[in-house]
C-alpha cells in the first residue's frame, strides 16, 4: 500500500511539473519536449498503478494491458484518468470472480483392454477405436492396424490414411508402407495386363482385359486410393475400358460397373442410363435398387431415395443398406 501512495504521489508531480513547464517563458520546442517527457513518465506510471489494482486474470497478456493503459492516459490527459479509475473500480467490485459456461469440457474415459487382450478377428469399430486412441501402446495399436490391413481395402484404406499423421513413427510408416504396396500391386496388375491387351488379338480376350482393366482403374476410387486429378484421371480410364469391353460384348455386371463410375464422375444421367441397360440385360433389379436410390439423393429426389429403398426386402442380409433402410424407412422398414 505505502509502494502504491508512492506511485501515486509521483505521478501527481510528474504530471504538474509537465503543466508547469507549459507556463514557463521558453522556448516552444522545449516547452514541447520537457512536456512530452514528464507526462509521459506520469502516464507510465498512473498505467502501473492500475495494472496494480486490477486482479491477476485481468492483467494478461501484461504488456498489452499496461499499453492500452498508457496509450490512454498519454493521449487523454483528464478525461483518461477518470475513466481508468472507473475500470478498475468495476472490474474489482462489479465483475464475478467466477464465469459460468453454459458448456464444459469432459474428458473421455480412459480405454482399456481386457483380459483376452486383442482377438484375431476384430469388427471395423473395435479396430477403429485402437487405432484412434493414442493412448494405448503401440503394440496393441500395430496389432490394430495388422487387422484392418486383413479388412476389404475399401474399409481398411481410410484408416491407414488417418494414420500418415499419427505421432507414433512404427504406425505412421507401417500405414505408408501399406498404402504404398496396394498402389505397387495395382498398379503392376494395369501394367501386366496392357501388355496382355497389346499382344492380344481375339475379341474375346480383348473383351476380357479390357473388363480387367476397367476393374483396376476403378479399384483407385472405390478403395480411396486416389484423390484430385489423379482420381480423375484413373476414372477416365476405367470409363474407357468399359466401354471398349462394350462394344465387344454386352454385359449386364459391366454396365453397372460403368455406372458406378459415372456416378464418381458426376455425370448422373449416363449412370442412369447405364443402370438402365443393366437391368434390360437381366440383372436383378434388387441388385440395382441401391445404387438407384444412391443416384436419387445424389441428384437431390428424396422421394424416389424413398421408393426405391421400399422396393428392397425388409430383412436385407447388407447390414449397411438395412440400416440406410431403417434410417429412411423408418417403421416402414
Amino acid at each position: 500500500m505505502i509502494f502504491g501512495n508512492k506511485f501515486v504521489l509521483a505521478g501527481i508531480i510528474l504530471e504538474c511539473g509537465a503543466f508547469f513547464i507549459l507556463m514557463q517563458h521558453v522556448s516552444v520546442p522545449l516547452q514541447l519536449l520537457g512536456f512530452v517527457m514528464l507526462h509521459a513518465a506520469a502516464s507510465f506510471i498512473a498505467a502501473q498503478l492500475a495494472l496494480l489494482f486490477l486482479p491477476e486474470h485481468y492483467r494478461q497478456p501484461r504488456r498489452a494491458v499496461l499499453g492500452l493503459f498508457f496509450l490512454l492516459v498519454f493521449f487523454v490527459p483528464l478525461f483518461s484518468l477518470i475513466a481508468v479509475f472507473a475500470i478498475v473500480v468495476v472490474i474489482r467490485f462489479f465483475t464475478k470472480s467466477v464465469v459460468d459456461y453454459p458448456f464444459v469440457r469432459i474428458e473421455l474415459p480412459k480405454f482399456t483392454l481386457g483380459g483376452a487382450g486383442i482377438r484375431h478377428s476384430l469388427g471395423e469399430g473395435a479396430i477403429r477405436t485402437r487405432l484412434n486412441t493414442p493412448g494405448l501402446s503401440t503394440e496393441v495399436r500395430v496389432k490394430a492396424l495388422l487387422s484392418a490391413h486383413a479388412m476389404s481395402a475399401r474399409f481398411s484404406i481410410p484408416m491407414l490414411k488417418e494414420l500418415l499423421g499419427d505421432e507414433a513413427d512404427d504406425l505412421r510408416l507401417l500405414a505408408y508402407g501399406m498404402l504404398d504396396q496396394r498402389e505397387k500391386t495395382l498398379n503392376a496388375l494395369i501394367h501386366d495386363v496392357l501388355e496382355k491387351l497389346q499382344d492380344a488379338h481375339e475379341p474375346s480376350l480383348r473383351e476380357l482385359y479390357q473388363k480387367q482393366l476397367a476393374e483396376l482403374y476403378w479399384a483407385f476410387a472405390y478403395e480411396n486410393l486416389s484423390e484430385g486429378d489423379i482420381l480423375s484421371y484413373m476414372l477416365t480410364q476405367a470409363g474407357h475400358h468399359a466401354r471398349a469391353a462394350l462394344e465387344t460384348r454386352v454385359d449386364g455386371d459391366l454396365y453397372v460397373l460403368l455406372a458406378q463410375i459415372l456416378i464418381r464422375q458426376e455425370k448422373y444421367k449416363e449412370a442412369e442410363e447405364a443402370f438402365s441397360r443393366a437391368i434390360g440385360l437381366g440383372m436383378p433389379v434388387m441388385r440395382i435398387q441401391p445404387y438407384l436410390a444412391e443416384l436419387a439423393y445424389l441428384r437431390g429426389d428424396y422421394l424416389a431415395v424413398l421408393q426405391h429403398l421400399k422396393q428392397l426386402p425388409a430383412n436385407n442380409q447388407v447390414q449397411r443398406i438395412a440400416n440406410i433402410q431403417r434410417f429412411w424407412l423408418g417403421g416402414e422398414a
